[in-house]
């Protein structure tokens, strides 16, 4: 039992738990499954991003780009449709733009020295004026193409499982035990937290640091365009504004999930927990009718709450 509660998941979950009870007292509706279902499927996007912010912030680096490559994948592949690519191809092509994007933020955070904060400031501005550049600066939509009713379409975002569970809910969970294993079973996670926690002492140790970020770089990239596809097969649109804070909340989520701020230490389940936190959070202001703006600065409270306790808690950890 006390290796339990020292997990960095048991309080996340407990957090969980008792955010859930008071919003069931204030609002019976929350513990419909048709509600759990529709938050499960409110964080698949933005839980699918998390999981590589949370790889790369143990890592010690972060990534303000996603929102800029979650936005890039879906109108590019639009666009790659209304020229007439396979579906496969354009598919495949979208998902690598936002491997190569990764790739470019790893490469110069790793050249350079610049803190990642930092490059990817810059990379966030570059990568959105792509996605403007792409659409022409307007929304596009699968009926534009004509394959709102494509078999892969349903896949990755229109289908339910067993008529009842959406696609996106799938592979959230997909993504999270690949990641919780890449994590917690290879050499990659080894050196992960190993990078994060002492990076000398990594580089003594012959782990190539650079290597290491840079493929969580890479996977960030991927995740965060793979989000954004799910989200046009889902909503059937896209807009080139797409992922505006979508940064933000995947770093708040990860912090949240109990992810160390400054590297060597996180969870990839505290980590879904803490995006289940952030959309369980704003599914019960909305059930509560509660102003957007202060839906807003109650989420803001929670995240500063949630590093507060994080950092404290880190500094414990570490005593010990």
């Amino acid at each position: 039992m006390k290796k339990i509660f020292r997990r960095l998941e048991t309080g996340v979950f407990i957090a969980m738990l008792l955010i859930g009870i008071v919003i069931s007292i204030l609002s019976p509706k929350f513990l419909n499954f048709s509600n759990i279902l529709n938050i499960l499927r409110q964080t698949s996007v933005l839980g699918i991003m998390t999981m590589g912010i949370t790889l790369l912030m143990i890592s010690g680096e972060f990534d303000l780009s996603i929102g800029s490559t979650f936005a890039v994948a879906p109108v590019l592949f639009i666009d790659l449709m209304s020229r007439e690519f396979p579906v496969i191809l354009a598919l495949i092509l979208s998902l690598l733009i936002g491997v190569l994007f990764g790739l470019i933020n790893g490469f110069i955070v790793t050249r350079t020295k610049v803190h990642s904060f930092i490059i990817t400031v810059g990379t966030m501005m570059i990568y959105r004026g792509v996605a403007l550049i792409i659409s022409g600066g307007w929304p596009k939509s699968l009926d534009m193409i004509g394959v709102s009713n494509h078999f892969i379409m349903k896949a990755l975002g229109q289908g339910k499982l067993f008529g009842y569970i959406p696609s996106p809910i799938i592979w959230l969970i997909l993504i999270v035990v690949i990641c919780w294993i890449v994590l917690e079973k290879t050499t990659h996670g080894f050196k992960t937290f190993a990078v994060g926690g002492n990076i000398e002492a990594a580089k003594m140790s012959g782990i190539n640091t650079d290597m290491v970020k840079i493929i969580n770089f890479m996977t960030v990239g991927f995740l965060a365009g793979f989000a954004g596809i799910i989200s046009l097969s889902y909503m059937g649109t896209s807009s080139p504004t797409m992922g505006s804070g979508y940064e933000l909340d995947a770093i708040a989520a990860t912090v949240v999930g109990g992810t160390a701020i400054a590297g060597g230490a996180g969870s990839i389940i505290g980590a879904f927990l803490g995006a289940f936190i952030l959309s369980e959070i704003r599914n019960g202001l909305v059930l509560n009718m509660v102003d957007v703006y202060y839906q807003e600065a109650a989420l803001g409270a929670v995240i500063i709450i949630a590093v507060i306790i994080n950092t404290q808690l880190f500094r414990r950890l570490r005593k010990k």
